[in-house]
């Protein structure tokens, strides 16, 4: 545990209960105009759950990128997501039977649950794991490059990546003419290349002094986004998805590489050391259990939705309701996840 950085563990915990409200908080908005004030609070909401993957990529590089792991550890890793894809689908695939097709027919159709996996048809918020199986292929030669590059190579490698890769398709969005010529491309790097490394060189870098510096930066991303967002309603007379610009799952926006980076800065300043042994080891159960959490969220979120969500409703403004519903999702799937991790064979999945 002495070895162990708490801050990362409390970055997992808040990055998955992000997964939770990016799944469940869009419908509140979009029944919704600007003229309800209730509109403001879910897309703010909406543009802060948006950090979450860009969190865990840079997490996941803080912890990998300074290592030289042989290949065969790679290729374990690689093997133990394929593992949590292809058994976590498969119990997704099983209750979809049950509920629609029968059981014993269909859970024994395993042509019909490979084509599903490939094309991820089961569970629509896996595609992370496609994403990130990729990465641990990778990760043997990423590792290698990061301990041949110096620092400055690190940095025109993280500037050139999230520049091109997020800040200028940005800036293209709301200037069309600066969109960047069809064939114009620089192989490799990519927006998630660059939060890989940027995680990575950030948690090298002594802990940053004071917290406000990246609590506004927080707050400035997503201020700004909710701002743009009712511009873009406005543009586009409230019809069509004007949230799509800060949608893209595999190039996020510039405004949320700035909210990741100062919710990852500030994570560092609000843990430190002077945690007692007891709230440390929480915080440790908790980031273990991140990963369970991100597994099981969509189907506690199918489960609960008329079973918790609407009667909240009956209660609560939609605002509320959807909050309360969404602490109460993450509740049962860290509850869940415990479980699973008790258990020796599922343990090394999750």
């Amino acid at each position: 545990m002495k070895k162990r950085e708490i801050w990362l563990d409390g970055l997992r915990t808040f990055a998955a209960f992000l997964v939770i409200v990016n799944h469940t908080n869009s419908d509140v908005f979009q029944a919704l105009t600007p003229a309800n004030g209730t509109w403001w609070l879910s897309i703010a909401w909406y543009a802060l759950c948006k950090i979450a993957v860009p969190l865990f990529v840079m997490i996941s590089g803080a912890v990998l990128l300074g290592r030289e792991d042989s290949y065969g550890k790679c290729l374990a890793r690689f093997g133990r997501i394929i593992a949590a894809l292809l058994g976590f689908s498969y119990l997704y695939f099983v209750h979809d039977a049950w509920v629609n097709y029968g059981l014993w027919p269909r859970i024994f159709q395993l042509d019909v649950f490979v084509h599903k996996v490939w094309t991820l048809e089961i569970a629509d918020s896996f595609w992370y794991l496609y994403f990130y199986a990729g990465l641990m292929l990778a990760l043997p030669l990423l590792q290698r490059l990061a301990r041949a590059m110096s620092d400055r190579d690190v940095w025109y490698l993280i500037g050139l990546s999230l520049g091109l890769g997020a800040g200028w398709p940005f800036l293209a969005h709301f200037a069309p003419a600066l969109a960047l010529p069809e064939y114009f491309d620089v192989p490799g790097f990519t927006t998630m290349i660059g939060l890989f490394f940027a995680g990575w060189q950030l948690r090298k870098r002594s802990k940053p002094l004071h917290t406000m510096p990246w609590l506004i930066g927080l707050a400035f991303s997503v201020t700004l986004s909710a701002v743009l967002l009712h511009a873009q309603f406005t543009q586009m007379n409230g019809t069509g998805k004007y949230w799509a610009f800060m949608d893209n799952r595999m190039q996020p926006s510039l405004l949320v590489v700035i909210g990741a980076i100062s919710a990852f800065l500030l994570a560092r300043c609000l843990f430190d050391r002077s945690l007692s042994e007891c709230t440390q080891r929480a915080w440790i159960e908790l980031g273990s259990c991140s990963f369970g959490i991100y597994l099981l969220q969509q189907w506690v979120i199918a489960q609960t939705e008329s079973r918790l969500f609407l009667p909240l409703c009956n209660a609560l403004t939609a605002f509320p309701a959807v909050v309360v519903w969404e602490i109460a999702v993450f509740v049962l799937c860290l509850i869940a996840a415990m479980i699973l991790r008790r258990i020796p064979v599922i343990k090394k999945i999750v």
